[in-house]
């Protein structure tokens, strides 16, 4: 190689590095907005439990739980998709047939691309394959608490942990 080439090739090393030091950054920033953002409802919500049960109370009173407590909707869609994606890598994107449905009409408004090829049934396994894994990393890390709910209520409202990604 001469030396000009050699050094072109160091220059284009360069720069490739320096744009992965800028995108590692800007996705340190990104997620730290998540995590406060994320921080912030969590906080506002107890805020709001204890006013209206400061509000509300008289004197001390107590109740039945009738059911489990539920997991939080991020929780529950993060374990879903996880168990999801296992069978999806040894079974294929055909056995997750309604989860991708549901998948795909939740992440239309902001991800159209890979939500439609999400469902194409004349795409490849290939490109569906890589449209779940495009679509499972916007879920988990773009979308928040009401996407996560809506997703939920899609795949039947059946809430309780890993399995429930299958509704006949």
């Amino acid at each position: 190689m001469d030396l000009m080439s050699a050094q072109l090739a160091r220059l284009m090393i360069d720069a490739r590095v320096a744009e992965g030091e800028e995108r590692r950054v800007a996705d340190r920033i990104r997620a730290a907005g998540r995590a406060e953002r994320r921080r912030r409802l969590t906080l506002d919500a107890w805020r709001r439990c204890r006013a209206d049960g400061r509000a509300g109370s008289r004197g001390l009173t107590l109740a039945a739980v009738a059911e489990a407590p539920q997991l939080d909707p991020y929780v529950e869609v993060a374990q879903i998709l996880e168990a999801a994606a296992h069978r999806v890598s040894e079974l294929g994107v055909t056995s997750e047939h309604t989860l991708l449905r549901a998948l795909s009409i939740v992440t239309a408004p902001t991800a159209p691309g890979a939500a439609a090829a999400l469902v194409d049934d004349t795409g490849t396994e290939i490109s569906r394959l890589r449209a779940f894994g495009l679509v499972h990393a916007h879920v988990i890390e773009e979308l928040g608490p009401r996407e996560h709910a809506h997703l939920l209520e899609l795949l039947g409202g059946r809430r309780g942990g890993a399995n429930s990604s299958r509704v006949a």
